[in-house]
């Protein structure tokens, strides 16, 4: 069997399978969904035991499942925290008791107690949208961010935002404020604040798809019929903004499916006594109204 050569007593079950617990945020959505199909085939084919839970959107309860994973002494911990902020005492506690911690999707503070996290390039994500945006604005004009400077995504996010900007010097980015929480109606509250000035302000960008519909829903209220919004994350309600051609035109989104392959992938290596990558990052791809018929 495929699993004997990874683990042998502790961490493996009574058939010799290395057991892999997954702790997921939810327990539906797409995500969720996509995550599970990306696992599935490499699960069966390197015959792992993998041990899926969901936390219900509660931090707290993420952070108990891990403590009785680690208990259990299964062979790794795969998790996409809830609260990334939160979760660094139980991964410590895993850690003591040597059991692998990796992150998926979400990356925890304290990185240096995690073994490797799979999750987007969202730094390539941002020159996309930077990119993109430029190109709309035809080279020229203001953008407004909207900004989670303590989320490590975000930072990458807004780095590669920046960075893809620099080849458009008439761009130019004329407000960042920090939305944290990142919730919809703190961010249509900013976006009105910003659009009210006399600043000029053509695009805003939200660096998940909660500020991208807060800034949607700010922007449909203003009547300013001039300025767009893009945002990251593939949420249904994005997509079904962008089909219907409203002002939020584009959305950078991930491959949860080939997240979800690529971690059980790095933790079997890391089982068999390879050294992998501290980060993973895998492609994301831009979505307009042009391409969605695509998808």
């Amino acid at each position: 069997m495929v699993a004997a050569t990874l683990v042998t007593g502790c961490g493996a079950d009574r058939h010799g399978r290395a057991r892999i617990a997954v702790a997921l945020p939810t327990d539906s959505g797409a995500l969720t969904a996509a995550l599970r199909s990306g696992m599935g085939p490499v699960a069966d084919s390197l015959q792992f035991d993998v041990r899926i839970v969901t936390a219900g959107g509660d931090g707290i309860r993420q952070a108990t499942q891990v403590d009785s994973f680690a208990a259990q002494r299964v062979a790794a911990i795969l998790i996409d925290p809830v609260d990334p902020a939160g979760l660094g005492d139980a991964i410590a506690r895993a850690n003591r008791a040597g059991i692998p911690v990796f992150t998926m999707v979400t990356e925890a503070e304290g990185e240096r107690r995690v073994v490797s996290h799979i999750g987007s390039d969202d730094r390539m994500g941002g020159e996309l949208a930077g990119w993109y945006v430029a190109h709309r604005l035809n080279g020229g004009g203001s953008i407004a961010i909207l900004d989670q400077p303590s989320v490590p995504n975000a930072r990458d996010r807004v780095a590669g935002i920046r960075l893809a900007l620099t080849a458009f010097p008439n761009v130019r980015i004329v407000a960042s404020p920090a939305v944290e929480p990142a919730e919809r109606q703190a961010a249509s509250r900013r976006t009105a604040s910003l659009l009210a000035v006399d600043q000029r302000v053509d695009a805003v960008i939200g660096t998940n798809d909660e500020l991208a519909l807060g800034a949607l829903d700010a922007v449909q209220a203003s009547g300013k019929s001039g300025v767009f919004v893009v945002g990251f994350g593939g949420a249904p309600e994005v997509r079904a903004a962008i089909a219907k051609g409203s002002a939020l035109v584009a959305d950078v989104t991930p491959d949860p499916v080939t997240i979800g392959r690529y971690a059980l992938l790095v933790v079997a290596s890391h089982l068999r006594g390879n050294r992998v990558l501290s980060s993973v990052p895998v492609r994301v791809h831009l979505v307009d109204r042009d391409s969605l018929p695509a998808q």
